[in-house]
């Protein structure tokens, strides 16, 4: 009989852990969590049930303690605005541009961020990763291989990597006669960094097209310039961007002949007139001499000045690609507006309504109410960026609506927030300062 009752014993276990299950102290029962971006993919996470959002960093305010976080892709995307405190762990993870993972709880109805993790890109199975270094080091040799950019054509204009061409990932498949024919070729695909998945989706569409040596450099463009290595504009960007382009040569070689638009800054003069470089504009600088022009980006860098890039092969390298050159009159004044992106408002139009003689809009103060309260336009709606989700009903929607802050980007949210619910928003960049109803704006 207790023979028979031994060959039972297993089976009676696993009867006790179906029926009550396996408990440990301090470890919640798995759950699935909804992925907000993922098509409504679900997956499991830590063992509890933690709603998170995982997506592109559109801005941080650090005022307002706001992130904004695009989850979602093509026409099913969302913005999102999700607060923190103090409390909130792994803020340093949320940064513009960067994709991160965003652990949050509901309070009065709102998402408050708990934890912030960064979303890093994953490698495709037989794709292999590239150290900066160690492209440096191919590149210094003349190693031969295709160096991809994988970010979207305005993105790779302003900066790029040296010998880099521009196959934009959303439209691999039509550009894809760029790569070179020869399947066994190296090819290194790059983006913006280690959250950026563009360069890894591009590198596991080569895999499928049949390319046997596929790499990505997954520190990209920000690990690339950190290294303290150059990156250059691309010609057109040099030709009509608007830019800040600087001839780095004397008076006398830029009389002779030089790049259409640009304006002469002796190399030995630069750090005197490192102040009137226009901090947002992109500068993009070119010389005679290498030296001089690797020289001259370490000095601008070193000054804080982060939108900089060179001229591929300097002048003579600019001629060679078929660049135009002039020999008008050398400019050594600089002249240089930002241009309004989508989605801004211009100084004039904002003015008109701020100052009452257009009555086909509203002002919206984003500020802080400290702020607010220290000065703000009279006939200005103030409702603080963290609270434009719970008050947008205090807006109208027959009117369009311009929204500021102290520079914008907290404006910039807002106008995102507000159009995904059905206003016409748009936003003020531009510094502005107020002292009782008195505000100018400088930008």
């Amino acid at each position: 009989m207790l023979k028979t009752l031994k060959k039972f014993i297993p089976f009676l276990i696993m009867a006790s852990f179906l029926t009550t299950g396996c408990s440990q102290t301090g470890t919640t029962s798995a759950k699935l969590i909804p992925q907000h971006g993922t098509s409504g993919a679900s997956r499991m996470m830590d063992r509890t049930e933690v709603p998170v959002y995982m997506g592109s960093v559109l801005d941080v305010s650090n005022k307002a303690k706001v992130i904004s976080i695009e989850v979602g892709k093509g026409a099913e995307a969302k913005t999102i605005l999700v607060k923190f405190d103090d409390k909130t762990l792994g803020i340093e993870h949320a940064v513009a541009g960067h994709a991160s993972i965003i652990n949050y709880e509901m309070r009065g109805g709102e998402p408050w961020a708990t934890d912030i993790k960064p979303k890093l890109a994953k490698l495709p199975e037989g794709v292999t990763e590239v150290k900066t270094a160690d492209l440096k080091s191919m590149q210094d040799k003349g190693e031969k291989f295709t160096l991809v950019d994988s970010r979207p054509a305005k993105r790779f204009a302003p900066s790029n990597l040296p010998g880099a061409i521009n196959i934009p990932v959303d439209d691999f498949k039509g550009q894809a006669n760029k790569l070179p024919a020869n399947k066994d070729e190296l090819l290194v695909f790059y983006c913006g960094g280690v959250t950026c998945g563009m360069s890894t989706d591009s590198a596991g569409q080569a895999k499928k097209m049949g390319y046997k040596n596929v790499r990505v450099y997954l520190e990209g463009e920000p690990g690339w310039i950190k290294a303290g290595n150059p990156t250059y504009a691309s010609k057109e960007f040099v030709s009509k961007g608007n830019i800040v382009l600087v001839d780095l040569r004397s008076a006398e070689k830029s009389a002779a002949g030089r790049i259409p638009r640009s304006v002469t800054i002796p190399y030995a003069t630069l750090k005197d007139k490192v102040e009137i470089l226009p901090q947002k504009a992109p500068i993009v600088l070119y010389s005679d001499s290498t030296d001089e022009t690797l020289n001259a980006l370490k000095d601008l860098r070193t000054a804080g000045l982060k939108k900089v890039s060179l001229v591929a092969g300097n002048m003579d390298g600019w001629i060679k690609a078929g660049g135009e050159t002039t020999t008008e009159p050398v400019i050594t004044s600089i002249e240089w507006k930002r241009q309004l992106e989508k989605g801004e408002v211009s100084v004039a139009d904002f003015l008109n309504v701020a100052n009452g003689t257009a009555a086909d809009a509203v002002i919206l103060d984003v500020r802080t109410k400290d702020e607010s309260a220290a000065g703000k336009y009279k006939n200005a709606i103030s409702i603080p960026l963290d609270q434009v989700g719970s008050r947008m009903n205090e807006l109208p929607k027959d009117k369009k609506i311009y929204a500021h802050c102290t520079t914008g980007a907290r404006a910039d949210m807002a106008a995102k927030e507000l159009n995904k619910n059905g206003y016409n928003t748009f936003s003020l960049v531009g510094d502005v300062t107020c002292k009782g109803n008195d505000c100018t704006i400088a930008n």
